[in-house]
């Protein structure tokens, strides 16, 4: 559990239009992919541009205890074992929030970020056939509220 931070589910697109999208941008990097490269740099500067922001803004960013209340509460409701989950969502909600561009981290940032920190450090539960993913949005809602 400790050997990686977050944990996404990357699950293929049902939306025959989004399908389509990727197969194009996908052929489209094959047949040229210097030109690919050139139609979304400028998107890609962009984004860049963001995340060094956000790196930036990470030393000014202020977490009330309040939060941090928050967090330990969350994982102690998870059964989350030691504090590397505390310390991995505390350090995701951060990011978030850096990246939005906001000055103090929320329950919104902890509850946008806390399915990718916390989902695979839970141990299974085999009467739980909702995952891990429902257990800990589950939990996130009784905890933040809506």
């Amino acid at each position: 559990m400790d050997r990686f931070g977050l944990s996404v589910d990357v699950l293929s697109p049902t939306n025959i239009d989004e399908r389509i999208e990727v197969i194009k941008r996908r052929d489209a990097y094959e047949n040229d992919h210097e030109a690919f490269i050139a139609h979304w740099q400028s998107e890609d500067a962009t984004l860049r541009a963001r995340i060094v922001a956000a790196r930036a803004a990470l030393a000014d960013l202020q977490t009330a205890d309040s939060a941090l209340r928050r967090v330990a509460e969350l994982c102690i409701a998870l059964g989350s074992d030691g504090l590397r989950g505390e310390l991995t969502l505390l350090k995701a909600a951060r990011a978030f929030a850096a990246f939005a561009g906001d000055q103090a981290v929320t329950d919104e940032h902890i509850r946008k970020t806390a399915v990718l920190a916390l989902r695979h450090r839970l141990r299974r539960d085999p009467l739980d056939e909702s995952g891990s993913s429902s257990r800990v949005a589950r939990t996130v809602s009784e905890i933040l509220g809506d």
